[in-house]
């Protein structure tokens, strides 16, 4: 026994001799530390750098510059036709800035039938660990989106010291948007009511030139069933409507098979259509956004707004010119048959340059002195009055929308909120 620990011991001895002999020596080992020393900070500085790039939108005041940079922009294009027009005589210098300012107004344009565009990407700090769009950064975006929506739309409340506060959001998720990928954010007004107005907000994949071109092609037979294959992702919500009749209804024959197959096929075109816009672009997140427009503490109604900046519904066009436009550019997106409407004159004389005192005391209350004859906002709108209580329904409920002093309880997506608001725990 005793020979056994005594072998041992020679072993263990011969091991830890052979460590020493190969281990560096105290010097070599601090020449080692400090090498290593040096080179973490500066793998952390590239590390750093990096994280940095990836993360440069969401830094501090970076979303204030976003936001902010249509202004700039605009105050640049404005001092910029003040130079090159300075040298013109004083009644020509006049026209020509008030014919800038009208060429950014939305004159003619048809609040139902206009549509802004914005577009964007998801950059790595607007994912999540799914690789896809964070939820938390769609408001972001629509931050951006709409600010410069206000500059194009109605942007002589600002030249009058109006502003536009943000009463609520509201989204519905339908599809994911990968990182890295680019999206369009197409705005159109809602509707509107004697307080609020609504807008709509859908972020899309934009169409690639080969499936537009695709689509437009297969227009003329467009109700054939063949013309989709439909997409068979599961959407974040169901986006079938009590129109359309389950898929799972269809199916009722042995083996799965179905008695009715053009009813399946009816069905799944129509899921999918609801995915998809007109012009083939993805649909990914409607947002709604619920605003007023507020001079001091006055809120000024929307419609008043609307045809202040040249909005106007005159008659209905003819079916052969109907479309929607879809533009970033204020004057690609009047409505056809839309020229300048007939109260315009005295539009115009409210937006001149020297006229701003003029149109904020207009907007401070002067609107409600009109007379019933004078309104010319009324009038501007009464060929889509119609249209717009139907409209108002989705965001307050039909029967509120029609019968307000009534007493019918506010429904829609506003009254539905309203309603979860109340309730107690």
């Amino acid at each position: 026994m005793s020979g056994r620990i005594s072998t041992i011991s020679r072993s263990s001895v011969a091991s830890l001799a052979l460590l020493l002999q190969t281990a560096p020596s105290p010097a070599r080992l601090v020449v080692l530390l400090q090498t290593a020393l040096r080179a973490v900070p500066t793998a952390a500085k590239y590390f750093g750098l990096l994280l940095l790039l990836l993360n440069v939108r969401s830094l501090p005041l970076v979303w204030h510059i976003r936001v902010w940079s249509s202004v700039v922009q605009l105050r640049l294009a404005l001092r910029w036709h003040r130079i090159t027009h300075a040298f013109l005589p004083a009644a020509r210098r006049k026209a020509a800035l008030q014919a800038w300012y009208e060429d950014h107004l939305p004159v003619g344009s048809h609040p139902f039938r206009s549509s802004w565009t914005w577009s964007s990407w998801v950059s790595v700090d607007d994912g999540d660990f799914n690789l896809h769009m964070s939820n938390s950064s769609y408001p972001k975006a629509l931050d951006s989106a709409r600010f410069r929506l206000a500059l194009e739309i109605f942007p002589n409340i600002f030249r009058c010291g109006g502003w536009v506060p943000l009463s609520a959001t509201y989204f519905h998720f339908i599809r994911e948007i990968p990182m890295l990928t680019r999206y369009d954010v197409r705005t159109s007004i809602g509707a509107w009511d004697e307080k609020w107005i609504w807008f709509i907000s859908r972020f899309v994949k934009p169409p690639s030139k080969k499936s537009s071109s695709k689509r437009s092609n297969k227009n003329a037979i467009d109700n054939s069933q063949e013309q989709l294959i439909p997409s068979l992702k599961t959407p974040a919500t169901p986006l079938t409507d009590g129109g359309i009749t389950p898929l799972i209804n269809g199916v009722n024959g042995v083996n799965g098979t179905s008695a009715e197959p053009d009813a399946v096929s009816r069905a799944l075109l129509a899921r999918a259509k609801q995915e998809m816009e007109p012009d083939g672009a993805v649909l990914y997140t409607v947002a709604v956004s619920q605003l007023c427009y507020k001079h001091g503490r006055i809120t000024v109604p929307p419609a008043v707004i609307l045809a202040a900046n040249g909005f106007y519904s005159g008659p209905a066009p003819s079916p052969s010119s109907t479309s929607t436009s879809t533009s970033t550019s204020t004057s690609a997106n009047r409505s056809p048959n839309q020229g300048k409407p007939p109260h315009w004159p005295t539009v115009a004389a409210l937006n001149a340059a020297d006229a701003m005192p003029a149109l904020a005391k207009f907007y401070a209350g002067g609107w409600r002195d009109a007379p019933a004859g004078e309104r010319w906002w009324e009038d501007a709108f009464a060929a889509s009055e119609e249209e717009r209580k139907v409209r108002m329904g989705v965001f307050v409920g039909e029967e509120y929308a029609a019968n307000r002093e009534g007493g019918a309880r506010k429904g829609g997506l506003s009254g539905g909120l309203e309603g979860v608001r109340g309730l107690k725990v």
